[in-house]
């Protein structure tokens, strides 16, 4: 008996979120609002989550709405690296699918303990294989930089990766992101064969990669489509306000 009550006892624990092991409550905020009245937010109601800036969401384009910038912005970047390059990138899925339900990744909770109402786009990955010499892999940094930036992005910074090399001379693999806060536009630009442990080429074969690639993709976290009303509701007593640290992993 003692066994079967102790794993009802867990299952219970791992269904209701584990507050009996010391789960963090929803952290409060009190302050006064411009009539003078005393507010306090419970940061469970937060509509966006602990790790974005829900205010930033108010002008930004719903899940619906977000496809005409995207492709625009994923066009013009390509058509910066075939100028600045010779180097046309292709997409690996037909464009036609880049919007369907299964690139779309809603948030299941707010990092309070509360729901989210914003859901995550990863899509519209293009590829080229083969690369410019690497003398001119700046230039093609530059040149999706420039773009991006008339998509109120960038510039491209080099993501940190383990045993950095990334941006130098000589590197295999240069890694670089824009982002505006919500969007963002992701540049890789890789030659296996100038990897010095060989582990890049070995990849290589064994999945039956591309040697060397470049290649874009993009993504944003959104209010989920039909939700923007009742975000933008629900954003308000938060408004100006510093977001806590959170208190759940979701």
């Amino acid at each position: 008996m003692l066994p079967r009550i102790a794993a009802l006892l867990a299952c219970a624990l791992f269904l209701t979120g584990c507050s009996l092991l010391g789960a963090a409550p929803s952290p409060v905020t009190t302050y006064t609002d411009a009539t003078g009245e005393s507010v306090t937010v419970d940061w469970a109601d937060y509509p966006a989550a602990s790790w974005i800036d829900g205010e930033l969401l108010l002008e930004a384009p719903d899940e619906k709405e977000l496809e005409p910038t995207a492709r625009g912005l994923v066009a013009a970047v390509n058509d910066a690296i075939a100028e600045a390059t010779g180097i046309r990138l292709e997409p690996l899925r037909s464009e036609s699918t880049w919007f369907d339900e299964d690139n779309s990744y809603p948030q299941q909770g707010n990092g309070y303990g509360g729901e989210s109402m914003l859901t995550t786009i990863n899509c519209c990955e293009l590829q080229a294989d083969r690369v410019p010499p690497q003398g001119e892999w700046q230039a093609v940094v530059d040149a999706a930089s420039r773009a991006a930036a008339e998509f109120g992005l960038g510039p491209l910074r080099f993501d940190e990766i383990d045993g950095d090399c990334n941006g130098r001379e000589g590197c295999w693999l240069w890694s670089a992101t824009a982002t505006d806060g919500v969007q963002w536009l992701a540049l890789s630009i890789s030659d296996a064969e100038r990897d010095p442990s060989g582990q890049a080429q070995m990849d290589v074969e064994q999945f039956g990669w591309p040697p060397r690639t470049v290649s874009i993709s993009y993504g944003a976290t959104v209010v989920r489509a039909g939700a923007k009303v009742g975000f933008a509701e629900a954003m308000q007593p938060f408004v100006g306000l510093e977001r806590p640290a959170a208190t759940t992993s979701d």
